[in-house]
């Protein structure tokens, strides 16, 4: 064996270790009390077993769902569970959350904790995950003694979130967005063009040449395309409005937190390395046929969409054509975040926590 086979080998069998050493199930618990609650444990939901997490400060205080992005895009170890001091923008508005809200965190099926390889990969439709979380609402109010939930939806668990909203609203106070997806495939479109306009303008050549890889025709469009162009929409500011340009976008210390997540056993991180698209995979196609204008065209409870000025990756103007047309006889009400792109609360994060507590928990609890 050569010295650097060696070498390589050596830092295989060192990083196997690590990964074994800080997985654990210690997190599974349930802890319920006047002052304090977390849960961390494994739901049957739409007959899969499913990752949930429930935290609070007060079991008095409402009680909010997030539907996370993705779809297939790790939570726990990058929104809801970074220790508090750690310097983590995410995690520390999901901390703070939790003071005004019993905040439910949940890795939907196929993500993170709620992988399987004995998913069926015909359940994984957008009809089941809407389903699913009327289970999970079911399952939530019915533990901690509540008639109803907020539901925040956030990129593509905004899509479930505006659906959900559209049938079961005698179960929410109200329903907040952040990165609405409206009309995925015209959303794709317009990433695509946005990145063509500013690799022009700069004679980006090498952006240029890998734009002319991509397969614009609808149909044949695919996963690995929008993957290519979501790179390049980061580079620009779309994803990140400031500070895009300063780190890749594949970032390695997002990756470590999630190889050395202490909420994932070994087996859910071999998973996420063996299978990092599954749920996008499996969505693709169905997404493609979504429109919200058409799906989800009233909602009877309060909507709050609180829109990045300069998010690309899900576009805000489509976010903002939807809230025009969309029928809430309970109220709208959009917000501008004039500094952020796809994610205000990581960018704003005072101003999202006003609009939180100032606007969409004091006018929606009667």
């Amino acid at each position: 064996m050569n010295e650097d086979r060696f070498f390589r080998l050596r830092a295989v069998v060192f990083l196997m270790a690590l990964l074994l050493l800080v997985s654990c199930s210690a997190y599974r618990a349930s802890v319920l009390e006047e002052e304090g609650i977390y849960v961390y444990n494994k739901v049957k939901i739409g007959g899969v077993s499913q990752s949930v997490m429930i935290r609070g400060t007060d079991k008095n205080n409402p009680v909010m769902l997030y539907l996370h992005g993705g779809p297939g895009y790790p939570l726990f170890p990058l929104d809801p569970s970074a220790p508090l001091g750690w310097d983590d923008h995410e995690g520390r508005m999901m901390r703070r959350l939790e003071e005004e809200f019993t905040m439910v965190y949940w890795e939907q099926r196929g993500t993170g904790r709620s992988f399987s390889w004995r998913l069926p990969d015909d359940s994984m439709t957008v009809d089941r995950f809407v389903y699913d979380t009327r289970e999970l609402v079911d399952y939530v109010t019915g533990l901690l003694g509540h008639e109803k939930v907020f539901l925040w939806g956030h990129s593509w668990g905004s899509n479930v979130g505006a659906l959900y909203a559209s049938r079961y609203p005698e179960t929410l106070y109200a329903y907040m967005s952040t990165g609405q997806s409206v009309e995925p495939l015209k959303n794709e479109r317009l990433c695509y063009e946005f990145v063509l306009e500013n690799a022009l303008e700069e004679n980006n050549r090498r952006a240029l040449r890998q734009l002319e890889r991509v397969d614009t025709i609808p149909e044949k469009y695919g996963v690995r395309d929008a993957l290519l162009v979501r790179r390049w929409v980061f580079h620009y500011g779309g994803i990140v409005y400031e500070g895009s340009d300063e780190r890749p976008y594949v970032d390695i210390p997002d990756i470590w937190r999630v190889l050395t997540a202490p909420q994932y056993s070994l087996i859910d991180k071999i998973n996420l390395v063996l299978k990092p698209y599954y749920s996008i995979n499996q969505l693709w196609d169905p997404l493609k046929e979504l429109n919200l204008t058409r799906d989800a065209p009233r909602i009877d409870v309060p909507v709050f969409f609180l829109v990045g000025r300069h998010d690309i990756i899900v576009s805000a103007k489509l976010a903002e054509e939807y809230f025009n047309m969309l029928d809430a006889p309970a109220g709208k009400t959009l917000v501008w975040f004039e500094k952020s792109a796809h994610r205000p609360y990581h960018e704003e994060p005072d101003k999202f926590l006003d609009v939180i507590t100032q606007q969409v928990r004091q006018k929606a609890v009667p």
